[in-house]
């Protein structure tokens, strides 16, 4: 298992380890936070309470207003508990719902935030901010919306249902693996994204097979922040999934788990070496077909349908995504985009593009 370790990033420094929630008191106190605010969803309120008790007089309160999708009103809300409780900082607790809302209300209120990670999603890792779902809604790319201190303690991923693990595990698959051919991507990102995928690829199938291994979350927590912190600009997989996913408020991380099989299977073609990159590293001969595999092994869904898409709006997903400029390896049109999504819907094993 990684022994503890401190990684002080350009933005966000990072404390990796077993049991490193306690430092969490020390690391406020060394960013001159005073009054921390702590953010986290309904379902969190215990260990926001442990964390506030850990804080002492430095807590300002809790904040338990997160829910998915960021929506105006719980960002209003969180601006103004900040504002009440002259917090001159905060704590997001949680995954990518109470994170990403965090991002939105730092570069807003131009407050530092500690990020206490408790999923493998890797929202904290990227400066791109957002509210609201859909093509309405408001985002951004700003330094500002990072962390100042990311805490990951598997000890936290270990009080998690292994099926919400998984599941945003091959969320961070997916960025691990587009970031093997992303238009910026470079060597040093690939050899990361190479160890990545090697891990999360081991790690995942353990913690479905052995639910109480610490082992085993600590290597997929450790995966996930090597895809999330050094990742290059996402492909067609991640426009997809995001897109449908919003249209249709479905779950993010199993959404992104159904669509990478198949929007891999998209790009192969084109991406020769990336392929042999990402397969020698998982030790597979058929990416695409591999990952389609793992979500079989993983309890996960295989078809958009059973997570909510229904498939008579197919039409109206493909013109949604249409709508969104991405960079992508490969060219693509409206027609291979159904394609991908009627793969995504049927819920067999990927089928090559030509």
């Amino acid at each position: 298992m990684l022994e503890r370790f401190i990684y002080p990033g350009p933005h966000t420094r990072v404390v990796f380890g077993n049991g490193t929630l306690a430092d969490l008191p020390a690391e406020a106190k060394r960013r001159g936070m005073s009054r921390v605010l702590i953010l986290c969803s309904k379902g969190r309120t215990q260990l926001a309470e442990k964390i506030a008790a850990a804080l002492g007089d430095a807590c300002a309160g809790i904040c338990a207003e997160s829910v998915p999708n960021m929506p105006r009103e719980v960002f209003d809300a969180v601006k103004a508990q900040l504002a009440e409780s002259r917090a001159d900082g905060f704590v997001a607790v949680g995954g990518g719902s109470p994170i990403g809302l965090a991002k939105s209300v730092s570069v807003s209120a131009q407050l530092p935030f500690i990020a206490v990670v408790t999923t493998l999603s890797g929202s904290e890792m990227s400066p791109k901010w957002a509210l609201g779902r859909g093509l309405s809604r408001a985002a951004g790319n700003d330094p500002r919306a990072l962390p100042t201190i990311a805490i990951y303690d598997p000890q936290l991923v270990l009080a998690l249902p292994p099926k919400v693990v998984v599941a945003s595990g091959m969320n961070a698959m997916a960025h691990a693996v587009e970031s093997l051919y992303g238009d910026d991507t470079n060597p040093v990102i690939q050899t990361l994204s190479d160890d990545a995928i090697a891990r999360l690829y081991t790690s995942l199938p353990q913690v479905v097979s052995s639910p109480a291994s610490i082992e085993a979350r600590n290597e997929a927590l450790y995966g996930a922040w090597l895809a999330a912190t050094f990742r290059s600009t996402t492909c067609l997989h991640h426009l997809i999934a995001q897109q449908v996913r919003q249209l249709f408020d479905l779950d993010h991380a199993q959404t992104h788990a159904v669509v990478l099989p198949y929007a891999l299977a998209f790009n192969a073609p084109s991406i020769p070496d990336a392929m042999a990159r990402m397969q020698k590293a998982a030790g597979v001969a058929d990416m695409p077909r591999a990952l389609f595999e793992l979500n079989k092994t993983l309890g996960l869904p295989l078809r958009l349908t059973d997570i909510g898409m229904p498939e008579a709006r197919l039409e109206e997903a493909a013109d949604t995504v249409m709508q969104v400029k991405s960079y992508n390896p490969r060219p693509y049109t409206r027609a291979d985009v159904i394609t991908i999504l009627k793969q995504a819907i049927s819920g067999e094993a990927p089928k090559p593009f030509v």
